[in-house]
């Protein structure tokens, strides 16, 4: 199960898919790509992407464990579904993902941001071309790979009702702040119940600290294997697909 990051969608394993053994499944999460929106007053509360892949297992019938790969946001979605249904879970693959380090002490304001957040304009957000979303995407990661921004501006389309105007598919929705957030000691706890290998693979110049400080704060996973891949981003699938589909068939064991 491949599962991508925050503002994503399942174009972002184009590349790495294919070379992973066995039969690969990306999906786009809720309110991304091309899966629905929340409908009027709903949120979009991390532990609902977690139900979202359990429903999806679930559906297609999987007989066997899976394994998961999760990037950025998706990793902590991969993560954390290891430690709720240990029992569907041959291995999880975190790609410069982990779950957000929050505080008790954070969450009252992050309530009083939720509360502020309900009230966004919810319209897609609109570019005049694929250019252009590039250029934005750019402007707030300035060190993706060109691979990585023909891969991530896609997630574009006609918006009807803006005068056939491109627009991101993801919902501005999105960008809300949580006012019930996974706090850092749940996350403790969480990690203790997670019984399949996990292997980490952090980019050189990713979003993640460095391999010690990792190793410290995922002291509670029972089998943990942690490797940086130089020469590589945040998207680092995108970046080195090769080298990080080795790294994952290694961490399977061979497996087919």
């Amino acid at each position: 199960m491949l599962i991508h990051g925050w503002l994503d969608h399942r174009g972002s394993f184009d590349a790495l898919g294919p070379l992973l053994p066995g039969r690969s499944v990306a999906y786009d999460q809720r309110g991304h790509g091309d899966s629905s929106w929340a409908g009027a007053g709903a949120f979009y509360h991390f532990v609902d992407y977690v139900a979202d892949l359990d429903g999806l297992i679930g559906a297609l019938q999987i007989s066997g464990p899976v394994r998961l790969v999760g990037h950025s946001m998706g990793g902590a979605v991969a993560l954390f579904y290891a430690a709720v249904r240990p029992e569907r879970v041959a291995h999880v693959t975190l790609l410069d993902g982990a779950p957000l380090a929050i505080h008790a002490r954070e969450v009252p304001d992050r309530f009083t941001g939720w509360l502020d957040d309900l009230g966004m304009d919810r319209r897609r957000r609109t570019v005049a071309s694929a250019e252009e979303a590039r250029s934005r995407l750019l402007r707030n990661n300035p060190g993706l790979s060109p691979g990585a921004l023909a891969v991530l501006a896609d997630p574009i389309g006609p918006d009807m009702e803006q005068g056939f105007a491109l627009a991101w598919k993801w919902d501005p929705l999105l960008r809300a702040r949580s006012p019930l957030p996974v706090t850092e000691d749940v996350t403790q706890e969480l990690l203790g119940r997670v019984r399949a290998p996990v292997l980490l693979l952090r980019a050189r110049n990713g979003i993640l600290p460095d391999e010690r400080a990792l190793r410290d704060r995922f002291a509670r996973v029972a089998k943990l294997d942690i490797e940086t891949i130089e020469d590589a981003g945040h998207h680092l699938h995108l970046d080195r697909p090769d080298a990080v589909a080795a790294r994952i068939r290694e961490g399977w064991g061979g497996l087919q």
